[in-house]
């Protein structure tokens, strides 16, 4: 009952009277295909290997919710696929952390970016979104400075600092206006 609970089931009742399963609610199937089971172990690798330390624990224990759903035969299957994600050209986990923080808590970001080798600028940010290319990552972000959307390589801010100050717009809107001028972005 308690694992009902926790997946958030309409469940009425106590112990020793017994409980009712109110209507509405179901399990999604676990039962992926082959390919289904690629994508998603690969999905997962990939957040292992590239994403802040929060998000790799989360990958990682959702992999072990998902494979206890599945039968031995088929877990090994999947765990076996032979598909691997290398790891990132740099080590910014914790610059990821705080940015996903910043994102999350609608926070905004104060950052020491150096763009072609110069020194580093001040900037304060809003941050959008954060993306993950072959060899760096990059944050999108409302930019005061310049008063527009910029992209930021991960690998070229020194220094950064969330702030206690808010963002004064929602964050969904902010994204839906960065997606009308980044229409390849696959937000």
């Amino acid at each position: 009952m308690e694992t009902l609970l926790e997946l958030g089931a309409p469940v009425e009742g106590e112990a020793g009277t017994g409980f009712i399963l109110r209507p509405g609610f179901f399990l999604p199937s676990m039962a992926f295909t082959r390919d289904e089971a690629d994508a998603v172990l690969l999905g997962l690798r990939f957040v292992l290997a590239r994403g802040d330390g929060e998000l790799a624990k989360a990958a990682d224990t959702a992999l072990l919710k998902i494979a206890d759903g599945m039968g031995d035969q088929a877990e090994a299957r999947m765990l076996g696929n032979g598909l691997a994600v290398g790891p990132p050209a740099t080590e910014r986990r914790n610059e990821l952390e705080r940015i996903r923080r910043a994102m999350r808590d609608r926070r905004k970001l104060k950052i020491a970016y150096r763009t072609n080798g110069k020194t580093s600028n001040i900037r304060v940010v809003w941050p959008v979104a954060l993306g993950f290319f072959d060899q760096f990552e990059m944050l999108a972000a409302w930019c005061e400075r310049r008063d527009a959307f910029r992209n930021f390589r991960i690998d070229r801010i020194d220094g950064l600092t969330l702030l206690e100050e808010s963002i004064p717009r929602a964050r969904n809107c902010l994204l839906a206006d960065y997606r009308k001028l980044e229409r390849h972005a696959n937000l």
